[in-house]
């Protein structure tokens, strides 16, 4: 009875195992694997173009298994696009100021190229002379009113400067200085710059420079005028003082008849009409032709 049962069983694993066999055969296992290969970015830099590339990568697998063999299929698809895209720059004419700082020194340079006039005359030997507003000031002086500068321009000149000795007794750089003796810095006299206005770099950098002018032109005007009298022989500058109050102030009313706004000594900022004709009638016989 066993025997026969251990047959049946046989027989029936034999079977199975038939079967099973043709219906692997008819219906095969399939395995797909999708592998995304993660995009790549490449960025070139140069001075004018700029380029970006990505790259996607996708990857089909498919896996085919039997029970007696197994084949492996990889079809490959791979997808590449690049964008391009070009910046364009247009250079410029730029000035660019470096500033090196260390403790209390600092330099400015700058890589502006354009000319800048230099004067080279014969005010670089006087004491102080500065020179880097020459030029603008000889410009300032042809815009003096003209009754003013054609007093005094064949007698006079015009020095951008810090007058030496102006600023020894003042411990500091002047705005401006007339100077008839030509004095140097010890004080003493007899100098090349008789008969000088001085107007400092400090006077421009202030927004000064004319009415620093203005105000020593009017002293210069003052003293080329020390020898006018009057019919009954008075001094007429010596009478001008006295009438104004002393020689800044009387230098300070010519520059308020002369149009100027800034007064380095006189309160009032307008001209008394009594005031207005005094000048008119000292102009009159003083500044003769």
């Amino acid at each position: 009875m066993s025997g026969k049962l251990t047959i049946t069983v046989i027989i029936l694993i034999v079977l199975f195992i038939s079967v099973s066999y043709i219906y692997v055969i008819n219906n095969p296992i399939e395995i797909s694997i999708q592998a995304n290969i993660g995009s790549t970015e490449t960025s070139t830099t140069s001075s004018s173009t700029t380029t970006t590339t990505s790259s996607s990568t996708t990857t089909t697998i498919q896996l085919t298994t039997t029970s007696s063999s197994t084949t492996t299929t990889i079809p490959t698809t791979t997808t590449s696009s690049t964008t391009t895209s070009t910046t364009t720059t247009i250079p410029r004419t730029t000035t660019t100021i470096e500033v090196l700082e260390k403790e209390d020194s600092v330099a400015f340079n700058s890589d502006n190229s354009e000319n800048i006039k230099i004067y080279e005359g014969e005010f670089i030997s006087f004491d102080g002379f500065e020179g880097e507003n020459q030029f603008n000031l000889d410009t300032l002086v042809a815009n003096l009113p003209l009754e003013l500068r054609k007093s005094v321009e064949n007698n006079v000149i015009f020095v951008n400067g810090c007058h030496s000795y102006g600023a020894t007794i003042l411990g500091r750089c002047p705005f401006g200085v007339w100077d008839s003796a030509g004095t140097f810095a010890d004080g003493s006299t007899n100098s090349n710059w008789k008969l000088s206005v001085w107007v400092s770099n400090k006077a421009f950098a202030n927004n000064r420079a004319y009415n620093t002018l203005l105000h020593e032109t009017s002293h210069a005007l003052s003293y080329l005028t020390r020898n006018c009298v009057n019919s009954e022989g008075e001094n007429q500058r010596k009478n001008a003082q006295e009438f104004f109050g002393s020689e800044e102030l009387f230098a300070d009313a010519l520059v308020l008849y002369y149009g100027g706004d800034y007064l380095y000594y006189r309160d009032d900022l307008v001209l008394q009409g009594s005031e207005r004709e005094y000048l008119e009638n000292y102009a009159s016989l003083c500044l003769k032709d």
